[in-house]
């Protein structure tokens, strides 16, 4: 026994550990869960992207992880990458899917939504095992652009299925675009001497390329709010002359910033400072809801050479009061059907413009705010022009696509004013069967397995 026992002992120990070994080893390789995978990728991704807005950089780590896992890297650069997952056996015939998600990483608010929409196509990518070919692109969104879903390759909407992918506070699925319009109201201006001896300059600044369709009153709009100002001081007879109005970016943001120029006879200031404080205030609780720097300010400036005429400031002043600025109709449920946005306006070259961008899910509704652009313009003596226009998209909401992924969590298709990256799709494919669908951290996995589930009855899996 003396000689057997140590034999014994070292028996044992070599099968607990090699019985060790095999369960460390199979945990190491065992699949993660979906919730697994979304965890992990996003915290891979926060923690990369953590001091970064570099896109390439994103793109680099990306194309890293697909290696490691298998996948493969079809197009790569600083606007869009292209990550794919060949069919698997027994659905080389089945039909193909895309998920498309755009990452803006210039605002911690939308970087931390998109790198979770980054996440969730990963985690499809990683977690799917029965499908046919299957895509996951991830573009750029800079200053409020589709940068990369404008970019984007024809030849990768060639597919049966396109699921843009985007991040909300509840799950939704939208099946519908707001068709737009995009309105320019203009006048040639005079100019001449002006007459009073106090010159300011009124200028609002707050955060840059926010779309004001996603964030409904939200914002202030920089140049609505100056043009209220300038619209209660000739109301109450405090005499001023406007030598420039400046302001914005493209129609379909919130102006970041606006300023005008001003001149007012000296026993006028006092009046007109007490409208700017007034103003002051209300841009003040827009800003303090939201936690976001802001400033406003009325500063002295020298006296300009030249100031527009009485009667076109007039004109201007009183378009400004009259036209119309955010949302427009709802439904009977309190949904936005129509809004419009003021996005730009300059008074340089000799000529006032003003860029307008209408909004609605209703073909009449919009044809309606067209009538009341025009009608306003023509009664403020400015001219009216239809730049442009987008058609309203709407798909089926009995489509096989849209039927499966509003099962669970089950939504109710709906249709958005804004998808600048869906929009910039059809633009290139107007028949592209597509879907926007958007999920938060909670309803990912639940969303995720649906479209798992869905995807797997194309085909057969080969045992």
């Amino acid at each position: 026994m003396k000689r057997i026992f140590p034999f014994f002992l070292i028996s044992t120990f070599i099968v607990v550990f090699l019985l060790f070994t095999a369960c460390s080893a199979g945990k190491e390789d065992a699949k993660l869960s979906i919730k697994e995978s979304l965890d992990a990728n996003y915290e891979a991704l926060s923690s990369q992207m953590k001091d970064s807005e570099d896109f390439q950089h994103l793109s680099d780590f990306l194309a890293q992880w697909a290696k490691e896992n298998s996948l493969d890297v079809k197009t790569q650069n600083d606007q869009y990458i292209v990550l794919s997952k060949p069919a698997s056996a027994g659905y080389e015939d089945a039909e193909t899917f895309t998920v498309q998600c755009s990452v803006n990483l210039q605002q911690a608010e939308d970087k931390k939504d998109d790198l979770q929409n980054a996440a969730a196509a990963m985690a499809l990518l990683y977690s799917a095992d029965n499908h046919g070919s299957l895509k996951a692109i991830f573009t750029l969104e800079k200053d409020g652009k589709p940068i990369g879903a404008s970019a984007l390759s024809d030849k990768y909407l060639k597919t049966d299925n396109f699921i843009v992918l985007d991040h909300e506070s509840d799950p939704a699925l939208y099946n519908s675009i707001a068709a737009s319009s995009e309105i320019i109201a203009s006048q040639k201006l005079k100019r001449t001497s002006p007459q009073y001896t106090k010159a300011y300059k009124i200028q609002l600044t707050g955060t840059a390329h926010k779309s004001p369709y996603k964030h409904r009153g939200d914002y202030p709009n920089a140049i609505k709010a100056i043009g209220d100002l300038l619209a209660s001081c000739k109301s109450s007879s405090v005499l001023f002359e406007l030598a420039s109005f400046e302001g914005g970016e493209a129609s379909d943001l919130y102006p970041a910033s606006a300023e005008a120029v001003i001149v007012l006879q000296e026993n006028d200031v006092e009046s007109f400072t007490k409208r700017f404080e007034s103003s002051f205030e209300k841009i003040e609780e827009y800003y303090e809801d939201l936690e976001e720097p802001f400033t406003y300010t009325m500063t002295e400036t020298k006296i300009p050479d030249k100031v527009l005429s009485t009667q076109d400031t007039d004109n201007i002043v009183s378009l400004m009061y009259t036209i119309t600025d955010g949302t427009y109709l709802k439904s009977d449920d309190g949904d936005v059907i129509a809004a419009s946005n003021i996005g730009r306006v300059t008074t340089k070259k000799g000529q006032f413009k003003l860029q307008i961008n209408a909004r609605s899910l209703e073909n009449n509704v919009l044809d309606d705010m067209r009538t009341i652009f025009k009608t306003t313009c023509g009664l403020c003596d400015i001219k009216y022009k239809e730049a442009s226009s987008t058609e309203l998209w709407y798909a089926s909401d009995k489509s096989p696509l849209i039927s499966a992924l509003a099962k669970a969590p089950k939504v109710t298709p709906a249709g958005t004013l804004e998808n600048a990256d869906g929009s910039a799709f059809l633009a290139k494919k107007s028949d592209l069967n597509m879907v926007l669908w958007s999920m938060n951290d909670k309803s990912a996995e639940k969303q995720l397995q649906t479209l798992i589930e869905y995807m797997e009855t194309f085909g057969t899996p080969e045992k």
